[in-house]
């Protein structure tokens, strides 16, 4: 007998292929615990583009900063069309991208709600 593992969202689908041809599906709830790999480091955004189709969600991550001299911050009053190189792309399944919206919008709230509170004091 063969085992076939394949990460799906939050869980993880084993598939059991059996050498008679019957194959049974199994659903095991895991959790995920995110670790940095060695060598690698945190990018710092301040622009986020996104795009999307009917399947997924392309985030784009730049950068940007502001006119290094005097010449091209006059060029930018003519021609306001900045180049920023995108540091990080990251592709999500529409699933995903509409769980990382929920999480995202409880975090704004939390943070929102501790700011208002220190405002108030």
């Amino acid at each position: 007998m063969s085992k076939y593992s394949q990460v799906c969202y939050n869980r993880v689908v084993v598939e059991l292929y059996l050498e008679s041809m019957v194959d049974k599906t199994q659903e095991i709830k895991v959790k995920v615990v995110p670790y940095r790999k060695e060598n690698t480091s945190r990018v710092y955004s301040n622009y986020v583009r996104v795009v999307s189709s009917p399947r997924e969600i392309t985030l784009q991550f730049c950068d940007v900063k502001p006119p290094e001299n005097d010449d091209y911050a006059e060029k930018l009053k003519k021609n306001p069309v900045m180049k920023s190189p995108i540091e990080v792309e990251i592709t999500l399944p529409i699933e995903v991208a509409q769980a990382l919206k929920s999480v995202l919008k409880g975090q704004l709230e939390k943070v929102n709600s501790d700011l208002n509170g220190k405002k108030n004091k």
